[in-house]
């Protein structure tokens, strides 16, 4: 039976551990993270439960994420062989243009064409037929790939495609093929694609990173056709088939020219990666820029790796240089402080800013934190618009009269700071009109948000959306 000397020495010794591993971990918040109130909220989490406090913060707390991309993604770097332009001759789009080059390091490069491709109507037929008409190559990257109408039609079409000899490669990502079932892997494997899971989640060995996950759309064809947008290959982005109840509609482009090659860049990169490529690869561009083109663009890569923040800091850029209008469309709007006070600071030089959402997400937890949030983005005297059903998937800025982004990131953390995300930038006064007409169709079939219509929610209805707000960084 233990002595008093015993029992006493056994409690000082499990007081002091518990002591040292809390100021070790409120010490380490306070050195590591960027926003003080975060770092205020887990130095007092941690000294004040010294039990519970640090196996939190060491769970949840310290950011993984992009030490691990940034050990592991840079082994696939791909060495660029590329042309690019500041300031393409007859342009005039500085000081917009300058914010991404900044960001990026690289100029401009043209489009020779873009299309909009509005629903899965008009964009599944448009890859199938460029995917059947390959004669080189297709590589090909979805988050999601179900095993559903629009899925097998295009196992079938890739599969026609490698047997002629074309070079398919597939990536799908690891928890949006395990997430949104049915899952597809399967029919990949019987038909004998060459594919590969991004971040793959197994269960032995254990690896069940929920973050990391490849949100890139991209379709290259031949180094030519390039697509990207918000569409994943799913019968959900079906949007005329009223009797899904899930249906979304959505945006998808189709590029062709010299951003192509761009394209063809960042899914080789990718593949180099999930391949678990250590060597440097050249690349070599099959596209040239069009003097006089009518579309100038730029790829910007995002991600937890050393392209950390990009879209987040060129979103706040090009706010800040707007002079007429900012309108913005996305599903998902959990913005942190630095674009919600940009976007405030283009109020109040008079820009017009709309921020079209959806009436309601298709995921709980990001709709509850998204409704605290709009309280305070309301009470800036911000416009929010909200879109009736069905769930608008689509992701698009216009700034001005002849800047656009598109691609595969929402405004929220996660796309902005937890996946691997891309946008195009696009300075064209074709392509932002018909973004602008587009914008303007689904605004008539808007309403638009007040305060009153937030406050007026039942308590316990507030309390719920103020606690999902809470994990609005992992949302």
């Amino acid at each position: 039976m233990p002595s008093l000397f015993d029992s006493v020495f056994l409690a000082v010794l499990i007081t002091l551990m518990l002591g040292i591993a809390a100021i070790s971990a409120a010490l380490h918040a306070l050195l590591t993270k960027r926003d003080s109130q975060s770092a205020l909220a887990w130095v007092a989490f941690c000294l004040v439960l010294p039990l519970v406090g640090p196996l939190i913060y060491i769970i949840f707390g310290i950011n993984r994420i992009s030490m691990r991309a940034q050990r592991d993604y840079r082994l696939g770097t791909l060495k660029a062989k590329d042309d690019n332009i500041a300031e393409p001759e007859g342009t005039s789009l500085r000081p917009l243009s300058y914010v991404g080059e900044t960001l990026t390091g690289r100029g401009l490069m043209s489009a020779n064409e873009i299309k909009v491709l509005e629903n899965g109507e008009a964009l599944y037929p448009a890859m199938l037929e460029d995917i059947r008409q390959a004669q080189k190559s297709v590589y090909c990257a979805t988050y999601i790939f179900r095993r559903d109408e629009t899925g097998c039609d295009f196992v079938a079409a890739l599969t026609d495609a490698q047997k002629r000899g074309v070079d398919v490669r597939l990536i799908v990502d690891g928890l949006g093929e395990l997430a949104y079932p049915p899952r597809i892997g399967r029919a990949l494997r019987k038909s004998d694609l060459n594919f590969r899971y991004f971040n793959p989640i197994t269960f032995a060995p254990p690896s069940l990173q929920l973050n990391m996950r490849n949100h890139r759309k991209l379709l290259v064809i031949d180094s030519k056709i390039g697509y990207t947008g918000g569409q994943n290959i799913s019968d959900t982005h079906l949007g005329a088939r009223e009797e899904n109840p899930k249906r979304s509609l959505d945006l998808h482009f189709r590029f062709t020219g010299k951003i192509v090659d761009e394209f063809e860049r960042a899914f080789l990169k990718d593949w180099h990666y999930c391949c678990g490529n250590t060597r440097s690869i050249d690349h070599a561009p099959a596209n040239s820029n069009l003097a006089g083109s009518e579309h100038w663009t730029r790829l910007i890569l995002d991600g937890p790796n050393e392209n950390l923040d990009r879209l987040n800091e060129l979103l706040v850029g090009v706010f800040s240089t707007a002079t007429k209008r900012i309108w913005i469309m996305t599903p998902y709007f959990l913005p942190g402080y630095e674009l919600v006070g940009a976007l405030i600071g283009a109020r109040l030089r008079g820009i017009d800013v709309r921020i079209v959402l959806p009436a309601r997400t298709n995921i709980h937890l990001a709709h509850w934190a998204a409704q605290h949030n709009l309280q305070h983005i309301l009470f800036k005297r911000l416009n929010v618009y909200l879109q009736p059903e069905p769930f608008v998937h689509t992701k698009a800025l216009i700034i001005d009269d002849n800047y656009s982004l598109v691609g595969s990131a929402n405004m929220d953390p996660r796309s902005l700071r937890l996946n691997f995300e891309l946008g195009v930038e696009v300075f064209s006064e074709k392509f932002n009109h018909s973004l602008h007409e587009y914008f303007e169709r689904r605004l008539a079939l808007c309403s638009q948000l007040n305060e009153g219509q937030l406050q007026a929610r039942p308590y316990w209805m507030k309390l719920r959306d103020a606690i999902a707000w809470l994990f609005s960084p992992y949302l």
